[in-house]
């Protein structure tokens, strides 16, 4: 059982960011990572874990209608989420605000300031401790810990820069017919012609410099993950 968390901060010290319905406190410091570029990629995410639980949820009420079983017992909707690289808890934060059926998301991050920064942040926003659960531990040490038994329905890498070191780690802590969230910024890589080596080395490819370029980029990292 985690400790209850007991808040010490100036609110001086702060500013309030909002973003979809989740308000953080961006320490003035700069001490944890908060890019507003991002939004779009986490409206996005948003959008895509919603529609996986809609169409698993769909399929498990359509095999309960079938089963002429007279003990069924309906299945549960509830679903967990992995952040593994959460920094400030933005993404856990709107997460558990904007999405239903949620049972608990384990919202990862190496850095102590970040672990303390995410119980802030789920704090400020009235969220549980049972439901954002934060965890300080390496990223790909956390995923293979939970392989098996343990896995996640969903699975979030949202790293600085390239994701190919997480990925198998993702894949490994994923339940079957779960969802992996990938995140690459890397595009300097993958979407020019100017580091052919380092793509291949971290995707299994190599880009062309054309116009359709970030279409081909992210075919590459789709490709590395079918490839994992």
């Amino acid at each position: 059982m985690a400790e209850e968390y007991v808040p010490n901060y100036q609110a001086d010290d702060y500013q309030e960011l909002k973003e979809g319905q989740a308000t953080i406190l961006f320490p003035k410091n700069n001490e944890v990572f908060y890019n507003p570029v991002q939004q779009f990629n986490r409206d996005m995410s948003i959008a895509a874990i919603k529609t996986w639980r809609d169409t698993v949820n769909e399929a498990k009420m359509e095999r309960f209608n079938k089963s002429a079983n007279p003990n069924k017992v309906a299945p549960s909707t509830k679903f967990t989420i992995l952040e593994a690289l959460a920094a400030s808890g933005l993404r856990s934060v709107r997460y558990a605000k904007e999405i239903e059926e949620i049972d608990y998301i384990l919202t990862n991050d190496l850095l102590a300031d970040a672990v303390e920064s995410i119980k802030r942040n789920a704090h400020f926003n009235g969220i549980s401790q049972k439901l954002v659960r934060a965890n300080q531990g390496d990223a790909v040490a956390v995923m293979y810990a939970h392989r098996d038994k343990s896995a996640f329905d969903v699975v979030d890498l949202d790293p600085y820069g390239t994701a190919a070191p997480f990925i198998d780690g993702a894949i490994q802590a994923v339940k079957k017919g779960g969802l992996i969230c990938v995140t690459c910024t890397d595009l300097a890589v993958l979407a020019s012609a100017n580091h052919p080596e380092a793509c291949f080395a971290k995707y299994g490819g190599s880009p062309l410099k054309a116009e359709f370029c970030h279409e081909l980029a992210l075919r590459l990292v789709i490709n590395s993950l079918q490839q994992t």
